[in-house]
């Protein structure tokens, strides 16, 4: 979460109602506007800067004492939210326990030592959220079993669904970013919510349906209650089994600045086929008076914040494919640098990790690279769900230098030399070196 200085200048506003019913409550009647902006997401110079890494170090270890009965961590994102005391509250997705695709409470005050600050006891960490439909059965890891986004899936072994199934976080709970309310006492949470069903089937091979669910906590973050869907796709959720194995969109971060909570993620069309497939970086907004609620969220199009957050169209914000060097962008994060005065969109590419930098949060300079790794390769090393953090600082605030959290593994993917590979927290240092 970031409290940003500039102001953006709205050039006019119109407004209109609209009633639905979507995810986990009834909204009806909600007010919905469409701000324009005075610039226009096109691609701008090259970074104003270059990042250099320094020495991994890994944080957890697979069932070692010091990771908390936790593995397949991070799988998201991690949420980081400073306390007044200057140490940080962390929610990690993963593994934990016997929960797959559940959410975690830790405890820092470097990044580097941490502590079990939800249930369970100082050695073993208790889930926080858990998905909906999915109790604590343990299921192969999703990051590990799956193909990569937008490859063809496996075989289906599917299942009846329950009637739980049918809801959006039925089999996924991901969260990527938890902000004050603002009632200034009370937590949200922006998390990915995964649903594996088509129909009354359920797949249990790799294919996921993808929206962005909110949460709210009255205590800090220890207990979660569940509020709404706020995004989605353009694409609504297929009646059949797609060759994209998990359309939607998910892996998102959240800014806040000038009154809105901006959300960046990626979209991933149903079909391969399409201008936006493989993926796209899109962006949407809504007023933080609102608290991020379901119809208050306006997808960037074509120059303005124009489109419902719920099944409507967005731009690509970043240019990518072609001669960027960066093919299928994921896993989307968004920093505000106070060592480069601007904003920085961080993501991960086929070719590597890659990073664009902003004034006004639409206009982004072209991918450039960071940390090249061919990803996805199978039973090879891979590094992803990254996250940058300055000790210091807020978290969505870095300054010059600070830490990478990031998911390692020496073999992704399963039936590896005939080894189990789960991926784990490290950590590399970073640092920012001004263009001259």
């Amino acid at each position: 979460m970031v409290n940003a200085t500039r102001e953006g200048k709205v050039v006019s506003a119109s407004c209109r109602t609209i009633g639905f019913t979507i995810g986990f409550t009834a909204v009806i009647a909600v007010a919905t506007c469409i701000v324009p902006l005075a610039s226009s997401a096109q691609p701008t110079a090259a970074p104003p800067a270059r990042i250099t890494l320094g020495a991994p170090q890994q944080i957890f270890g697979f069932r070692e004492p010091n990771s908390f009965g936790l593995f397949n961590v991070p799988d998201m994102h991690t949420a980081v939210l400073q306390q007044p005391d200057k140490s940080y509250l962390v929610w990690i997705t993963g593994n934990v326990g016997p929960a797959e695709g559940a959410i975690a409470r830790l405890s820092t005050t470097d990044f580097v030592h941490y502590a079990n600050a939800g249930p369970g006891t100082p050695a073993r960490a208790e889930p926080v959220l858990v998905p909906s439909c999915r109790g604590l059965a343990t299921r192969a890891p999703r990051n590990q079993a799956n193909s990569p986004r937008g490859a063809a899936a496996a075989a289906p072994a599917d299942a009846p669904a329950a009637s739980c199934q049918q809801n959006p976080d039925a089999d996924y709970v991901g969260a990527n970013a938890v902000i004050p309310a603002r009632d200034g006492s009370d937590l949200l949470m922006f998390y990915e919510a995964g649903n594996k069903s088509i129909g009354d089937m359920k797949i249990e091979h790799g294919w996921e349906f993808n929206v962005i669910a909110r949460a709210r906590s009255t205590d800090n973050g220890l207990t979660w209650t569940r509020q709404d869907v706020v995004l989605s796709g353009a694409d609504p959720k297929p009646v059949r089994r797609t060759e994209i194995t998990q359309p939607g969109i998910s892996e998102p971060g959240a800014i806040v600045a000038n009154g809105y909570i901006y959300m960046f993620y990626q979209y991933v069309p149903n079909e391969a086929a399409g201008p936006d497939a493989p993926s796209a970086i899109q962006v949407a907004r809504a007023p933080l008076v609102g608290d991020g609620a379901a119809g208050t969220w306006m997808k960037y199009e074509r120059g303005s914040f124009s489109q419902q957050g719920l099944g409507g169209r967005g731009s690509p914000i970043v240019a990518t494919g072609g001669a960027s060097g960066c093919t299928r962008p994921v896993e989307v994060w968004p920093a505000r640098s106070s060592y480069l005065d601007a904003y920085v969109l961080f993501y991960l590419c086929n070719e590597g990790w890659f990073f664009s930098t902003s004034t006004d949060l639409v206009s982004w300079t072209p991918p450039a690279v960071f940390m090249p790794m061919k990803m996805w390769q199978p039973c090879r090393p891979m590094d992803w769900n990254y996250t940058m953090v300055t000790p210091g600082s807020p978290g969505g605030i870095i300054g010059e230098r600070g830490y990478v959290l990031y998911a390692h593994t020496d073999a992704r993917g399963l039936g590896c030399a005939g080894r189990f590979a789960p991926h784990m927290l490290w950590v590399r240092p970073f640092a920012f070196e001004k263009s001259r």
